[in-house]
C-alpha cells in the first residue's frame, strides 16, 4: 500500500500578499476565539489590530515577518515571529480551521525552531492564553515551560496569557 504525502509549503509573504493577510488574521483571529464573537470589544479589538494599515506598520517591522503555509497548494495559515537580538517571539500562530489536528502545527513550529537556529536566537517564547489548553500542551510538548503571565482585557474581563519559553 503507498501513501501518498500531500504537499506542505511555508513561505514568506510580502507586501502584495496584504489583503490575503488581512483576511486571514480576521477569519483565524475570529475562529480562535468564537466564543467572545458576540462582544462589541471583540469586533473593535480584530477592526484595530488587523486592519491593512496595522498590518502594512507591521509588515514594514525590520524586525517581524509573516509566513503562509500552504497544505496541497491551499493557504492553511500564517505565522508571525518576531526577532530580537538574542530571542524569537511567536507572536501569531494560526491555522483556518479546516487545517487544524493534521500535523500542521507542528511543521511550523518545526520551521519556526530552523529559523531560529538558523538566526542565532537563544530562545523562543510565546504569550499562550491560560484557557487554551490545547495549545498549552502542544507547545510543552515541544519542551516550552511557564516563565510568566501577563494580564490583558477582552470583553471588558481580565484575561492572562502564560508566557511559554523555550532554550535552544
Amino acid at each position: 500500500m503507498n501513501l501518498v504525502t500531500l504537499p506542505v509549503n511555508i513561505e514568506e509573504i510580502d507586501y502584495a500578499e496584504l489583503p490575503k493577510l488581512q483576511k486571514l488574521s480576521v477569519e483565524t483571529f475570529n475562529d480562535s476565539f468564537r466564543h467572545f464573537r458576540a462582544s462589541k470589544d471583540f469586533s473593535n479589538y480584530t477592526l484595530k489590530n488587523y486592519n491593512y494599515g496595522q498590518l502594512a506598520k507591521e509588515m514594514l517591522n525590520l524586525r517581524s515577518r509573516f509566513y503562509f503555509i500552504y497544505y496541497n497548494h491551499k493557504l492553511a495559515g500564517y505565522l508571525k515571529p518576531n526577532f530580537a537580538t538574542e530571542a524569537l517571539e511567536i507572536d501569531r500562530f494560526y491555522l483556518r480551521k479546516d487545517f487544524e489536528y493534521i500535523g500542521l502545527e507542528k511543521q511550523l513550529l518545526e520551521f519556526t525552531l530552523k529559523k531560529a537556529k538558523e538566526l542565532r536566537q537563544h530562545h523562543i517564547w510565546s504569550r499562550i492564553w491560560e484557557h487554551d489548553d490545547s495549545v498549552l500542551h502542544f507547545y510543552k510538548q515541544f519542551g516550552f515551560q511557564k516563565t510568566t503571565s501577563r494580564n490583558f482585557s477582552l470583553n471588558g474581563v481580565l484575561q492572562k496569557d502564560l508566557i511559554m519559553e523555550l532554550n535552544l
